[in-house]
């Protein structure tokens, strides 16, 4: 398809097709999690995010339950990192990405380190001499896969830490060996080889990952691209811009890597309703518009999943402005902590704040907020018992604490 006319659609048609594109329309176990199902989806969102950060769950598993609802974890760790139907590298973030991105992720590793980040603070803490490096690659070699804490402390350890003072034990990375670990990892030359404990485990990539073909600097410019519109279906240049930050292009890099699809008929111009924003779409999505239908269901959506990786998109398209208050002070957080929005029948309409103790087997939600324009209904306090449930019975919790006014749905 190489018309140059512009597609019209209206909002709610926008939306419906972002819902189908983030595997939204119909969440929590309205499809069974499987290897090829796992692909698919990672094919459509681009990449599972990672982070430590375990208040609930961690992200990547939540990122999946509110899809599919409950699983086995242990399935995605085998269909990860022994089946290798994915691989573990930089996406929007450090990923989940799927295998057949390899190509894609072999190009970054041949450009790295990008030069957006060269001048930044965290580069010029993150160096390793040359001898570390040797010493890694050296020790991989020989005994196998490896942790960091497997790496030992050196004099120039030490020193750095005087030299840091105060700070040294909480800056992460401050062994000059896990740094090279880390410096490799993104420069292709190791890669993990599995996780225990969410620890990674660490090998030289040739035992890690397939023989694969590296496309070309090109290629890997347009992804930015094709990835964005293939998870979010209808999108500005803005709401394309972090959703994958590998790579990491400036604005008159990402204009005329779209001026250049477009002419090439690539990707279409589209308009929502009357709005001036120039929005783009895949020439595939367009024959999808007529049969897309309206989003059921009830779900709650983790911090980093991708389908808030570009925030100014839900306030834009969904009128629900969300920012993390994990990095805010405690006193100045609006909402929590941990904060999930909830996600009903195609609408954000509020969010709660939950917490796991583990030691106690149970699930408390501190604070439940919903939208001013949103009205409770018996209907959504049902689903929303439902959602709460089954992620207690997802992350092992067997009590559910609710706050006040809430109580009924524990």
């Amino acid at each position: 398809m190489k018309s140059k006319a512009i597609v019209k659609v209206d909002l709610k048609t926008a939306v419906n097709l972002w819902f189908h594109c983030q595997s939204m329309h119909r969440p929590r176990g309205s499809v069974k999690l499987t290897p090829a199902v796992l692909s698919g989806f990672l094919e459509k969102v681009g990449a599972l995010q990672l982070d430590s950060i375990n208040v609930v769950e961690r992200a990547h598993y939540l990122t999946l339950w509110s899809r599919f609802g409950n699983y086995d974890k242990a399935d995605i760790d085998q269909w990860i990192y022994q089946d290798k139907i994915a691989y573990e590298y930089w996406g929007h973030e450090a990923s989940i990405l799927p295998i057949s991105h390899l190509p894609l992720g072999r190009r970054r590793m041949k450009l790295f380190p990008p030069e957006s980040w060269l001048n930044s603070s965290w580069w010029k803490q993150q160096q390793t001499s040359p001898a570390s490096k040797r010493r890694v690659l050296r020790r991989l070699r020989t005994e196998g896969p490896l942790e960091s804490a497997h790496f030992e402390k050196t004099v120039g350890d030490r020193k750095r830490a005087q030299q840091l003072g105060a700070v040294a034990p909480v800056m992460p990375g401050h062994k000059e060996d896990k740094r090279s670990l880390q410096l490799l990892w993104h420069a292709g030359k190791v890669a993990v080889s599995t996780r225990r404990y969410f620890r990674r485990i660490y090998d030289l990539s040739e035992r890690v990952f397939p023989e694969t073909e590296t496309v070309t600097r090109a290629a890997y410019h347009d992804s930015w691209l094709f990835i964005g519109l293939k998870g979010n279906g209808i999108a500005t240049e803005k709401h394309l811009e972090n959703y994958f930050t590998a790579p990491k292009l400036k604005a008159p890099e990402r204009r005329a890597i779209i001026d250049r699809n477009l002419k090439a008929g690539r990707i279409v111009e589209v308009q929502i309703d009357d709005r001036k924003d120039r929005c783009f779409m895949l020439p595939e999505h367009v024959d999808q518009l007529n049969a897309l239908d309206d989003p059921t269901g009830t779900t709650l959506v983790c911090p980093f999943d991708s389908f808030l990786w570009q925030r100014k998109r839900a306030e834009a398209l969904l009128d629900f402005h969300y920012r993390i208050e994990i990095y805010v002070p405690q006193k100045k957080r609006q909402f929590g902590y941990y904060v999930l929005p909830i996600l009903h029948d195609g609408k954000l309409v509020g969010r709660l704040d939950p917490k796991l103790h583990r030691d106690k087997a149970l699930l408390e939600i501190k604070s439940i907020y919903l939208e001013e324009t949103f009205k409770r209904t018996p209907r959504f306090d049902q689903a929303l018992r439902e959602t709460l449930h089954d992620l207690a019975a997802f992350v092992g919790a067997q009590d559910l604490q609710m706050p006040a006014g809430w109580g009924a749905l524990a």
